[in-house]
């Protein structure tokens, strides 16, 4: 009976092995990669209810509304003249949406099959256009409208909920009739905004309390400095809206101060918005006066070195706020003349149109996210 036993074990060893040296042959199954999809977001604006348009996007870039969500504020009925009005956190869990309609700022989660409101939160400021968020904290920049006195004001995000609560004495202003059009982080400590009509750039490093400080203003290369974009190495692209377009490359320190690194014009008009793609390598803007997105080649030391036109929208369009998918595969645009969303296969300076991701919006449609 022990031989017996002994040998069926054997036996049962030997086979385990050929099945082991079988099942580590090259013709296994590999597992299924999961799709990517992602989501793109722009808000209706309206001046009775602002609410979140929440577009689903499928691995190939194609759209379809998955809901509609409303911000519990207001919108402001018409274009706003920024960049960042929606802004995703840079986990992208988190969406802020403003309400330039009755001063406030929304805070959504977002989730794979989900996006959810988690609040609205009045400021102190007046006509919220931008948002800009690192870390734990949110910044909100207040225009004022065209004329008063532009501010900034900061929240601490609650990494687990997405609520925010005001930071104490964060509420900072600007200079008169400053047009202001962007906030963002390019450091922990450093926001960077953008002044239409004071032609300026201006630097603010938080303390450890996380309150404005050491404010600086430096002159843009070209006027009219609206949106930019900022890479991982300390450096912004911004767009300048006059009447030739161009855009600028800067290096910012840790400490505010900005540089200029070189200067491109692209002769298209109205060059607004900035969108880097996945690499670095290129920032594409978008052109409300020529119908255009056009491409900016990036050298390693953040020198443009080349401008085309990656797209011709056609007349009428008028292209606003943009953003690329998470995978780097897509560029979004909101399309403020013709009342659309259009979508756009990436392939470094060209653009390949996306008919799937066409959508239309309404007509006071203003700011988009993309992952």
């Amino acid at each position: 009976m022990i031989k017996r036993i002994s040998i069926l074990s054997i036996s049962v060893l030997l086979l385990s092995l050929f099945l082991v040296s079988c099942s580590d042959d090259n013709d296994t199954i590999a597992p299924t990669p999961e799709k990517d999809m992602g989501y793109v977001f722009t808000m209706t604006n309206s001046n009775t209810s602002n609410d979140l348009l929440v577009y689903s996007r499928d691995e190939n870039g194609n759209l379809s509304l998955k809901s509609s969500i409303a911000t519990m504020g207001i919108g402001s009925g018409g274009g706003l003249g920024s960049q960042g009005a929606l802004t995703l956190s840079t986990d992208r869990k988190f969406l802020f949406v403003v309400n330039a309609g009755d001063n406030s700022i929304s805070s959504f989660t977002v989730a794979p099959n989900n996006v959810t409101l988690v609040g609205k939160y009045n400021l102190v400021g007046q006509r919220p256009v931008s948002v800009a968020q690192r870390g734990n904290l949110v910044y909100v920049l207040n225009s004022a409208g065209t004329t008063g006195a532009a501010s900034i004001e900061g929240f601490t995000l609650n990494g687990s909920t997405g609520a925010l609560s005001p930071i104490a004495n964060s509420s900072t202003q600007l200079s008169l009739n400053t047009n202001a059009a962007q906030i963002s982080f390019v450091y922990d400590n450093v926001v960077v905004i953008a002044e239409r009509a004071t032609n300026l750039l201006t630097s603010y490093v938080l303390n450890t309390s996380s309150v404005p400080t050491n404010k600086q203003s430096f002159p843009s290369q070209a006027p009219q400095p609206f949106g930019f974009a900022v890479s991982s190495g300390g450096k912004i692209y911004v767009t300048e809206a006059s009447a030739s377009s161009s855009v600028s490359s800067y290096s910012v320190s840790n400490t505010g101060g900005i540089t200029n690194i070189s200067t491109l014009t692209n002769n298209q008009g109205g060059a607004c918005w900035a969108v880097l793609n996945k690499t670095e390598s290129i920032v594409y803007s978008t052109n409300a006066g020529g119908n255009t997105i056009s491409s900016f080649n990036i050298t390693s030391s953040g020198m443009l070195s080349a401008t085309q036109i990656a797209f011709n929208m056609g007349a009428g369009n008028g292209p606003n706020d943009a953003g690329l998918s998470s995978n780097g595969n897509y560029l979004y645009v909101l399309a403020g003349g013709s009342d659309k969303i259009y979508g756009y296969k990436v392939d470094a300076n060209s653009l390949t149109s996306v008919p799937g991701a066409t959508m239309f919006v309404p007509g006071a449609a203003f700011g988009l996210a993309a992952y």
